[in-house]
């Protein structure tokens, strides 16, 4: 007799074909990529998300075949790098700023999956994606279509060093340490810290430091004769940006390069290109310039710069196979403009945007069902807002330069953005959620609510 989880190779269940879901494999979790992760899983679901550049109304129409979405990440979690500033300098920030996937809300899906590792080599003609578990074990997912958000490789402590939350916990905690010799305000009296590189994050850990901890003595050491000397923005912007430093306390030593020896008694001798020397207590060193991590990618996707380059619609410009159904957002891809959060959270919208429509226009069954067309992104002129302190510096074409502390408390707020930035993308915390309904009141009155518009800072 046949055992009864055996199925009739006659019966008409037998010849039933049920579709495989559309896979979709998205490669970095950051600000674009996890802008295309909620976007993808909203459409999905049937909702229609307001979306910042015009593009098509799929007015709620859900893929017949399912999206199976599957990121592979190398942290296990969502950092802010914007707030590094402050989760690197105050304790009280540093658990806030990385949220583990596992415990937020809306990324408990099943249709998504969070792989930890780091991917080692894409073939576009076979649609795989080659990586390094944990454990450093090879492993291979295979994909329909494919978003690149791996962002720039930054350094310590720009970003994280470690690739879990427990690891940045540690790691954080003891640079914090470093910088305030101890746990005591006591300690910090005559201490001295020093940032060599004046790029928008040694402005901002100088003057967060200065701010933080009034008492420690910060010096800025920059090898040119402005701040932000590598962004595309006007004299007038960087030179405000210097007067704010120096007001936050922040002493500033420009056109002169700095070497560091390390000595005997735990503190630094810093020898400046003119012949003066200081000692520090601590030295952070932000003069890495990020490069594009994209050495897993096909030559022929890159520019000179290593950097993926891409159509208006954020697909691959290249003639490499599977073009088309290849994306890149973020800090990784050839665009104009100054690389900001922002910018790469609406280009994971308009990929996630994209990406749904081929699906729906893949699944097309006659030429009368609707063909949707993509959202295409204009070029972006330079825009930065920059922390200095407790004060903030904004600047783009249309609005001009403005600073201050109601700037700061505009833009900001008192996180850096990152507030701000979790309501844009919908995102809660499962301890947030839990604690909400332990508090909820036994009855509601329901009344009429405005909707809040919420920028999406940096």
């Amino acid at each position: 007799m046949r055992p009864p989880e055996t199925l009739d190779p006659l019966s008409s269940l037998a010849t039933l074909s049920i579709p495989a879901p559309h896979r979709i494999l998205i490669v970095g979790c950051a600000y674009g990529g996890i802008s295309a992760v909620v976007n993808l899983l909203e459409y999905a679901q049937g909702k229609a998300k307001q979306i910042v550049y015009p593009g098509p109304d799929f007015k709620g129409l859900k893929s017949k075949n399912g999206i199976d979405i599957t990121v592979i990440d190398e942290r296990d979690g969502y950092f802010h790098s914007v707030g590094t500033p402050l989760a690197h300098v105050v304790p009280r920030h540093t658990s806030t700023m990385w949220k583990r996937f596992s415990r937020l809300n809306e990324l408990r899906h099943p249709s998504l999956h969070f792989k930890h590792g780091s991917v080692k080599r894409i073939d576009p003609e076979a649609k795989v994606a080659e990586w390094l578990d944990r454990n450093g074990t090879l492993q291979h997912q295979a994909y329909d279509y494919v978003i690149m958000a791996t962002g720039l490789k930054r350094h310590w402590p720009a970003v994280p060093k470690g690739g879990s939350y427990e690891e940045y916990m540690q790691d954080s905690k003891a640079f914090i340490s470093k910088i305030v010799g101890g746990n005591t305000t006591k300690l910090q009296e005559g201490r001295k810290v020093v940032v060599i590189g004046a790029g928008a994050v040694g402005i901002e850990f100088a003057s967060e430091i200065k701010n933080c901890y009034p008492s420690i003595s910060v010096t800025l050491i920059h090898s040119r004769q402005q701040v932000l000397s590598s962004e595309p923005l006007p004299e007038e912007v960087k030179n405000k940006v210097k007067s704010l430093l120096e007001e936050e306390g922040v002493e500033l030593i420009l056109g002169n390069r700095a070497s560091v020896k390390q000595l005997p008694n735990g503190k630094s001798e810093i020898t400046i290109a003119n012949g003066d020397k200081l000692t520090a207590d601590f030295v952070i060193d932000s003069t890495t310039k990020g490069s594009p991590t994209t050495a897993f990618l096909p030559d022929a996707c890159l520019n000179a710069d290593k950097e993926i380059k891409v159509h208006p619609n954020l697909s691959f410009a290249s003639d490499i196979a599977s073009a088309a159904s290849s994306f890149g957002v973020g800090d990784v891809i050839a665009w104009s403009g100054i690389k900001r959060a922002g910018s790469a959270m609406v280009m994971g919208q308009a990929a996630a945007t994209n990406v749904y429509a081929s699906i729906l226009n893949a699944e097309r069954t006659s030429e009368e069902d609707e063909r949707y067309e993509h959202v295409e992104l204009p070029s972006w002129p330079a825009v930065i807002g920059i922390a200095v302190g407790k004060q903030c510096l904004t600047y783009d074409e249309a609005s001009g330069m403005k600073w201050g502390v109601e700037v700061m408390k505009s833009y900001f707020q008192d996180d850096l953005g990152w507030a701000s930035n979790l309501k844009w993308l919908g995102l809660t915390d499962v301890e947030e959620v839990e604690e909400v309904i332990m508090k909820r009141p036994e009855k509601v009155q329901v009344s009429e609510v405005g909707v809040e518009t919420v920028s999406v800072a940096a």
